[in-house]
């Protein structure tokens, strides 16, 4: 049973809810404080935190949208399947340079399996150390799920790739 009133301790527009014990509330949503292994972007399993944290819903991030928006005008500009191309044709020429330095390739590079994301080890190096030192130099990529990770786009050209050479040469 739920009965709710106003009090005199909140605010006119405001009110008070008192829930039996056997209700339970269900979040509506879910915001990256609200799951108990926030942090572990492999994970698929979102448990929900036993505290009050479960309800924090999060904070769009609105200026991302903005950013979405006038970043999809832009690419509306050229025809899908040539966008797919040059990000294809990145990834493979970053497969092959990577390779070249001898990196080990963890992504699928079979065609039907191929993404814009080229994850890759850098033998002897841990992925966060590789990160930070290209981050250091410049090259924007992660290490993610014990990888380290590139996302190329349509806009990366071979000063880019060879940035990014450049850096894990100089591990």
């Amino acid at each position: 049973m739920c009965a709710a009133r106003p009090s005199i301790f909140s605010p006119p527009t405001a009110t008070n809810g008192c829930w039996a014990p056997k209700q339970r509330l269900r979040p509506l949503g879910l915001g990256w404080h609200s799951v108990l292994r926030h942090a572990d972007y492999a994970q698929t399993d979102f448990q929900l935190k036993p505290t009050a944290a479960r309800y924090e819903g999060g904070t769009y991030p609105v200026p991302g949208f903005v950013g979405l928006r006038a970043s999809l005008e832009l690419l509306q500009r050229w025809p899908l399947e040539a966008i797919a191309r040059r990000i294809d044709d990145l990834i493979q020429r970053a497969a092959a340079a990577l390779r070249d330095l001898g990196a080990t390739i963890v992504s699928d590079q079979s065609p039907p399996r191929r993404s814009g994301i080229l994850a890759f080890d850098m033998p002897g190096h841990d992925p966060r150390h590789v990160k930070d030192h290209c981050l250091q130099r410049g090259v924007v990529l992660t290490a993610r799920a014990g990888h380290v990770r590139i996302s190329p786009h349509a806009y990366c050209n071979a000063d880019d790739l060879q940035r990014l050479v450049d850096a894990l040469r100089a591990l």
